[in-house]
């Protein structure tokens, strides 16, 4: 569990480097987040693309892990 004031910016590192396999938060948190650290958008995916209900969570999972990504959009 990532706390405390660094703990999204220790989530989206961690989701990012492949050490856990995703974070979830607020999608646009998340994705200020991945642009203070300097991160390109090929370097993760926000999803779902649109929020699930008018709460807008999402997660952040390294972008090379297809097969995570389309277990979250097929849930």
């Amino acid at each position: 569990m990532y706390e405390g004031i660094a703990g999204r910016q220790s989530g989206v590192k961690d989701a990012v480097s492949g050490t856990i396999d995703a974070v979830a938060s607020d999608g646009m948190l998340l994705v200020g987040e991945a642009l203070r650290q300097g991160l390109s958008p090929s370097q993760y995916s926000v999803i779902p693309e649109q929020p699930l209900t008018c709460i807008s969570y999402g997660m952040i999972l390294p972008a090379s892990d297809t097969e995570w990504q389309e277990t979250v959009i097929r849930f």
